[in-house]
This record gives C-alpha cells, sequence and structure tokens, in this order.
C-alpha cells in the first residue's frame, strides 16, 4: 500500500518504492544472499526422504530388523554376502576425506576456483561432524550387531564393536557425501541415492546391520551435512561479504 506525500503524486510514489525494493534485491544477490526458491525444491526431496527414512527406522524397530536379519542369515547366498563386504569395505576406508581432500588442494593452488573449494571443506567439515556423532550415538546406544547371538538387544554406553550396530557409520558417510552433491552437483542426484541405497542394503547384507540402523545412519548423514552447510554459510558470510554459497 502506498502513503501519499505532499507535492508526491501517488503513483510517482509507487513506482519509486517497487524501484527500491528491486535495488534492495539486487543489493542483497551482490551480497552473496541467496533466494529463498534456489534450493527451496532440492530441500523438500531432501526433507521428505528425511521423513521416508524416520518411519523406516521405527518400523524396523518395531520388527523389521528382526525379520530381515533372519531372511538374510537363511537365504543370502555366499556370492551376494561378498559383493555386500567390498562395498561395505569400499566405504570404510576414508575414501570419502582421501578425495575431498584432494580436490581441495587442487582447487585451492593448481586450479582456483572458490566455490568448489567451498564444497570440499564442507565435505570434510560435515564429515567430521558426522562420525563424531555416530560414535557417540554408537557407544550410547550399544546395539548388538545382526551376526552376534544377542544380535538387536541394546545394551547402553559400551565400547566393543560388536555393540557398535545402531546407527551405521557407512551409511551416515555415504549419506553426507550424497547430500553435498546433491546441492551443489544437481545432475549427480540419481547416482547419490543409488549409493546410499546400495552401502545401506550392503551392510545389512553383510550382516553388520539393521534396517533401522542403516535408516537412521542415512537420516543423520542427511541433516548434518545440511546443519554444517548453513553453518559455514553464516561463518563465510561474516568475514567475507558476498562469498559464493556451496549451498547454492
Amino acid at each position: 500500500m502506498c502513503v501519499t506525500k505532499p507535492g508526491i503524486p501517488n503513483d510517482a510514489e509507487c513506482a519509486m518504492n517497487l524501484d527500491l525494493r528491486k535495488e534492495g534485491r539486487a543489493d542483497d544477490r551482490a551480497r552473496g544472499a541467496r533466494p529463498s526458491t534456489v534450493e527451496g525444491g532440492a530441500l523438500r526431496r531432501l526433507f521428505v526422504l528425511f521423513a521416508f527414512l524416520a518411519i523406516l527406522t521405527v518400523v524396523g524397530l518395531l520388527g523389521l530388523d528382526r525379520v530381515t536379519a533372519e531372511a538374510v542369515r537363511a537365504h543370502e547366498p555366499r556370492w551376494l554376502f561378498s559383493i555386500s563386504s567390498a562395498i561395505s569395505l569400499l566405504g570404510g576406508i576414508g575414501i570419502y576425506p582421501a578425495t575431498a581432500a584432494a580436490l581441495l588442494a587442487w582447487f585451492w593452488w593448481f586450479r582456483p576456483d572458490r566455490r568448489l573449494s567451498r564444497v570440499c571443506i564442507w565435505l570434510l567439515t560435515a564429515e567430521a561432524a558426522c562420525a563424531l556423532l555416530v560414535r557417540m550415538l554408537k557407544i550410547g546406544f550399544g546395539r548388538w550387531r545382526p551376526d552376534q547371538v544377542l544380535g538387536g538387544q541394546f545394551e547402553f554406553f559400551q565400547l566393543k564393536s560388536k555393540c557398535h550396530s545402531f546407527p551405521s557409520g557407512h551409511t551416515a558417510d555415504a549419506a553426507v557425501v550424497a547430500t553435498v552433491l546433491w546441492i551443489a552437483c544437481p545432475r549427480l542426484r540419481p547416482l547419490c541415492v543409488v549409493w546410499v541405497a546400495l552401502m545401506a542394503m550392503a551392510r545389512i547384507g553383510a550382516e553388520q546391520h539393521f534396517v533401522a540402523d542403516a535408516a537412521t545412519g542415512a537420516a543423520l548423514g542427511i541433516l548434518g551435512a545440511l546443519a554444517v552447510g548453513r553453518k559455514l554459510d553464516a561463518i563465510d558470510r561474516r568475514i567475507v561479504p558476498g562469498t559464493p554459497s556451496p549451498m547454492r
């Protein structure tokens, strides 16, 4: 609504206010502020996936975990177990942080790219934060792994690896990488979904995790990557206004 000032026609004031609003939005973009629609669609899909994972965790704890573990133990062929173990090994040798560190060095010194450098920093920071959180939860919940006699039971505050089933660290790591790439490289989104699903199924097939463990790990990876990305954005904008956001 336009308020008429003495000596200024109402139409002229409306036009002037519109110009000022446009200039303000242009200034925001110049300072690196994101329009609200830039990542809205991508984030909505991620939150839908998170809701599905939360439901899957509850269903797993209510009985699906036991059913799937018994089915894997009784019917999984040996070759499929070997493939699951190999995929699990690939996800547990530090390939994500090593690759991100190498790319960070490349984009920082040899082929400078501020945005891709920040994507690598985002990935490394999110991986570290999520790994710490998952480790604390593993110790706190102390759930026995499926290949143990007491598989599925919770014995809180356990340091033994065989009691670190919940949540899945491999799946959480894969979900962190997938979330970063989902936002930073939209063309890789189908591959991101496939890799997280493959890692989750591999951990279940290797009898190292239950369905609820994998679902919770994936959910933590998504939330962890988003939270770290937001925090890095805020820090960058305080230090250097106009810094390109890796969350774009």
